[in-house]
C-alpha cells in the first residue's frame, strides 16, 4: 500500500497503485508528480542508492 501526503488539504491519500494518476480525496489536488510513500513506515519507497566506499581488508 502506498500513501502520499496532500500540501494543500495535509490530508494522507492511500493507494493500491505506486504510479499513474493520483488525486487527493479530500480535496482534489493533483498528487500523481509526488513520491509514493510506504503507507506503513512512511518512508519514501525507491531511495536513492549511496555510493559507499569498499574496505580493502579482507574478512576471513
Amino acid at each position: 500500500m502506498y500513501r502520499k501526503n496532500c500540501h494543500t488539504c495535509h490530508r494522507a491519500s492511500f493507494s493500491s497503485a505506486e504510479y499513474g494518476k493520483w488525486l487527493c480525496p479530500t480535496c482534489g489536488e493533483d498528487l500523481t508528480a509526488q513520491k509514493a510513500l510506504d503507507a506503513l513506515t512512511i518512508e519514501r519507497i525507491n531511495p536513492p542508492q549511496r555510493n559507499f566506499k569498499k574496505s580493502k581488508t579482507k574478512l576471513n
